[in-house]
């Protein structure tokens, strides 16, 4: 069997003695000796200047993956440090438009992290063997700058966008890929420039200077020049030429401010509108009217007609023709408004929660760049958004758009929250406070208020568990990386006894594989599991009383709800947005297939004891149980704690259908949740509904995959 640890040695003295000795494995005719922990090496795919790629067969779940390798080695700090970024900046980014990554470990020193194995070529190799047509150019610009944006909203850079790491999969859909140079954008939105790294055609001219910023219109400018190349040899019209220009101007504060931005005027351009960057001649607008209004078109012309008569007639009707003319233009506006508000938001796609937070965060993204500081205009422009939505089949949709309004544009009204609700530095109103300002956005972090309240957790509640849980748990679910590991550490140590306090490990500490079968292995030993909702819940139900949502929010929610709606519905989401632990991590190295479960000693063990507390604990929230129900389902196959696991699926799945009702029934499902816990709350909701707790024998869903695992689903696709 090829030694790996030899090879990962090789990589201290010459980055290319590593690709020769995975070069050798691959070239022998023995299994045994292509094999790399679960993969068998099958080709070399490519190689870059850190990495080489390798196609490779995963025996445990039979597929083909491509696998990246870092050919610097375990000792060479800076290729490992970036390929470790790569891997981790990837693994954040959940987008049907960016390659995903499956698995990031390390085997005996050598680093590597799987992808899915896409079929299609790059489109670089599409440019060098077809002309791509004008509607192709702008269809795969619309997808791909989606997807930017989308990595952008998370905080990320990709930094070395080119045609090459655009790949296809076998539908034919562009994927983005190699975040090799992706980085971490800083609270102000950028990052500072370091050493000159890219591709020289597609870099931004800051890119080449080390004491220049970087930020997003760094990645707009890669964009236009890929633009710039699926054009040639057609010379664009003079829409695209000026979306060109604009995207590739020298100094980036003349560039589009952002990929949606960009997205927005491609959008249309391809639905025949006038772009942001040109002012089309009238004759360019007359045309584009008749084409896609010829009735408005007509009407206006009679409207002209109508003013020209005026002229000759009394002042009267001269001011009554002119205030029709004004009113038309109002509406010609407004309409113009909701042209920009669709094209923001539908190119993200449509049918999954992901795809509809994606569009929804772009139409309030949209709102707030056009139409800021004029709630009444948002209002109207959103009202007519939401019957665009419903006659396009979208109704749906309206729910994940009112979650970002009150996320995006509701942080002023939290703001104001925190500082009443910690004015009187007490227990609850400082737990409250942790709870209601906490950060939603990607970039966004709390203002001093906040992390007064927090540090107050820590220094006056220091004996308090659920304060310093609150304070730990703020720390693990914020959206940028915290810098008080102290929090948790004080909660382990003085309330360890509770499972659910050694999930939340701080944002940003990046915990290796081994760090947290470490926190599995001691979390197995607590003998409880409460995540604690039922308090929060308690108190920002209690903190969100007596807010009067400002007009700035108010307005804009009156577009999607009834006005009596609006407080109510403000509430709720508050409510219903009370933090929850992130078990993602733990699911991970859990997971039987894994390669953390193989090697680390007790894991496994340790795995199915945490996971039957967190099913059985009466306390804990029905995320936890359900995620403790997956734990036991994949570690206990075919067993009877499986059958409990799945029962207990299948039980939530039934309560969910016959607990959830009217508006007014979350006020008593919110009482019983601080009373009893939230599985029980959800079985007396059923008994006031007069439906069983339990579903009868062989009843099933109408669809049957909410039962499956995600890898069942998967598999069923």
């Amino acid at each position: 069997m090829t030694d790996w640890a030899a090879a990962a040695k090789l990589g201290v003295a010459a980055h290319d003695d590593v690709a020769a000795q995975l070069e050798a494995a691959l070239a022998s005719d023995d299994p045994e000796d292509r094999r790399f922990d679960d993969y068998e090496l099958v080709e070399r795919l490519g190689r870059g200047g850190m990495g080489v790629v390798f196609r490779a067969r995963q025996a445990s779940l039979a597929r083909d993956v491509a696998l990246k390798f870092v050919v610097g080695g375990a000792n060479d700090a800076a290729a490992v440090a970036r390929f470790v970024a790569e891997a981790r900046a990837a693994a954040r980014l959940n987008h049907p438009n960016i390659v995903p990554v499956y698995e990031v470990d390390v085997v005996e020193g050598l680093h590597y992290f799987s992808m899915p194995m896409l079929a299609g070529a790059t489109l670089a190799q599409r440019l060098d063997e077809r002309r791509v047509e004008r509607d192709e150019a702008i269809a795969l610009m619309v997808t791909i700058g989606s997807a930017v944006d989308y990595a952008h909203r998370l905080g990320l850079l990709h930094l070395d966008l080119k045609p090459g790491n655009v790949l296809f999969d076998e539908r034919g859909e562009p994927l983005v890929a190699d975040f090799g140079l992706a980085r971490a954008m800083d609270a102000d939105g950028g990052v500072d420039g370091g050493d000159v790294s890219g591709t020289p055609a597609y870099m931004a001219p800051e890119q080449h200077d080390a004491a220049r910023r970087l930020d997003r219109r760094t990645d707009v400018y890669a964009l236009g020049a890929m633009l710039a190349e699926l054009l040639r040899g057609d010379a664009p019209d003079a829409d695209l030429d000026a979306i060109c220009r604009r995207c590739l101007e020298p100094d980036p504060a003349r560039r589009y401010a952002s990929a949606a931005d960009l997205v927005a005027d491609l959008a249309r351009r391809r639905d025949g509108n006038a772009v942001s960057v040109r002012v089309p001649a009238w004759h360019e607008r007359w045309r584009r009217s008749v084409r896609q209004h010829p009735a408005a078109a007509i009407a206006v012309a009679l409207a002209f007609a109508m003013l020209i008569a005026g002229l000759a007639a009394t002042t009267s009707q001269w001011r009554r023709a002119e205030a029709a003319r004004a009113d038309a233009a109002r509406q010609q506006a407004r309409t113009a408004q909701l042209a920009g508000l669709t094209a923001a938001a539908f190119p993200q796609g449509e049918g999954t929660r992901a795809a509809q937070a994606a569009s929804a965060g772009n139409a309030v993204a949209w709102l707030q760049r056009h139409l800021a500081g004029d709630p009444a205009a948002q209002r109207e422009v959103l009202t007519a958004f939401r019957v665009a939505l419903a006659q396009a089949g979208k109704a749906e949709a309206v729910t994940a758009l009112l979650d970002e309004i009150v996320d995006r544009m509701g942080a002023d009204y939290r703001e104001r929250a925190v500082r009443r609700l910690f004015a009187g530095r007490t227990r609850d109103g400082t737990i409250a406070a942790a709870l209601v300002g906490l950060p939603r956005g990607a970039g966004e972090h709390g203002s001093d208020v906040y992390e007064s309240a927090l540090a107050a957790l820590y220094t006056s509640y220091g004996d308090d568990a659920y304060a310093l849980y609150v304070a730990a748990l703020a720390c693990h679910v914020q959206p940028l990386p915290c810098e008080h590991p102290e929090y948790r550490e004080r909660l382990v140590e003085r309330f360890p006894d509770n499972g659910a306090h050694w999930i939340v490990t701080p944002r940003g500490s990046a915990p290796s594989d081994d760090d947290i079968a470490a926190i599995v292995r001691r979390a197995a030993q607590a003998p409880a599991f409460d995540d604690h909702l039922g308090e929060s819940i308690a108190l920002v139900r209690g903190a969100t009383r007596a807010t009067e949502p400002p007009p700035s929010l108010v307005e804009p929610m009156r577009a999607l709800v009834e006005e009596r709606d609006v407080a109510p519905s403000l509430r709720r989401r508050a409510i219903d947005a009370a933090p929850l632990p992130v078990y993602g991590d733990v699911v991970r190295v859990c997971r039987p297939d894994g390669a953390a479960i193989a090697r680390v000693a007790g894991l496994r063990d340790a795995c199915g004891t945490l996971a039957q507390t967190m099913m059985r604990a009466p306390r804990a929230s029905i995320l936890a149980k359900m995620v403790g129900s997956a734990m036991v389902r994949r570690l206990y196959p075919n067993t009877p704690l499986a059958a409990e696991a799945y029962d207990l699926r299948r039980q939530y799945v039934w309560l969910g259908e016959r607990a959830l009702g009217a508006p007014n029934d979350a006020e008593r499902l919110y009482d019983d949740t601080i009373a009893f816990g939230e599985w029980e709350a959800f079985g007396r909701q059923a008994d006031r509904r007069g439906a069983a707790r339990t579903p009868p024998a062989g009843w099933q869903p109408l669809d049957a995959r909410v039962l499956m695992l995600p890898e069942e689903r998967d598999a069923k696709k």
